[in-house]
């Protein structure tokens, strides 16, 4: 996490925002991590399912003033899938199939929020060769 803390930031919408104590969860950050349910080791070039879901620990609103608008997937720094959603009438998770063709150490997911910013979750990733 950067210098600026999120339970610090007063500007949500300056960078990306990312829980300080994953001990010690706000409401706040709970509402708005991207969660990513995917394999810990996956085959190079062998499609696999990967799941986003905002608000698994605490449901964030869905209102049309207050919702998710996407989230991003990537493997490292590489953009690899977006899911869009509308308010009231869609909820916050998506699963993508997708392979990686190289040897990416994480994934990333981040969601934005039309009233909190952007959030960001990793998870490490370990790309063997298939066999």
């Amino acid at each position: 996490m950067s210098p600026e803390q999120t339970s610090e930031k007063t500007n949500l919408f300056v960078g990306v925002n990312e829980p300080v104590d994953w001990n010690n969860l706000s409401d706040l950050e709970k509402k708005h991590i991207p969660f990513i349910d995917a394999p810990e080791t996956v085959k190079m070039n062998e499609p696999f399912q990967v799941t986003i879901e905002v608000g698994r620990l605490l449901a964030h609103p869905n209102e049309h003033k207050h919702f998710i608008q996407f989230v991003d997937l990537y493997a490292d720094d590489t953009y690899l899938a977006r899911a869009d959603f509308t308010s009231v009438k869609s909820c916050p998770k998506a699963t993508f199939c997708i392979n990686l063709d190289a040897p990416f150490s994480e994934l990333r997911a981040y969601e934005h929020c039309n009233l909190h910013g952007t959030w960001v979750y990793r998870k490490a990733v370990k790309v063997v060769e298939g066999a």
